[in-house]
């Protein structure tokens, strides 16, 4: 396991190296190429101005995929609302009389057995603290 794990880093790191050498040689090849026509000021700050293109360009993509995923986020989660049966306030809000029936049981629930009620709110309490 621990082994399996270090060859990760390792190989993460390899390729992190190579890429960072691959830019760089990129980047003095445009210098090298660039410098002879307009100076060493000038090359520098073509490689600079590149170097910040690519980047940008790299932020946008990333950017827009994170929309992708999040835009298909949003229809999953509403395809699943759509699906799921009626939800509590739905129910209030469509049979008043009967919620007002349940609360009143409720009560009188509440009023003639606190002990099971401070259970239950514990009890909740409990699973709704561990999201």
């Amino acid at each position: 396991m621990f082994d399996r794990a270090m060859s990760a880093v390792i190989a993460t790191a390899a390729a992190s190296a190579a890429a960072v050498m691959a830019v760089f040689a990129l980047g003095f090849s445009l210098y090298a190429l660039i410098e002879p026509s307009v100076g060493p000021a000038g090359a520098a700050a073509i490689v600079a101005l590149a170097a910040a293109f690519a980047i940008a360009v790299f932020a946008l993509v990333a950017a827009l995929r994170a929309r992708k995923r999040e835009r298909e986020t949003a229809i999953a989660q509403a395809e699943l609302l759509d699906e799921l049966p009626m939800g509590l306030g739905d129910i209030a809000r469509d049979r008043p009389l009967m919620t007002l029936g349940i609360t009143a049981a409720a009560g009188l629930l509440a009023a003639r057995h606190p002990t099971l009620v401070r259970d239950l709110i514990h009890l909740v309490a409990r699973f709704g603290s561990r999201r």
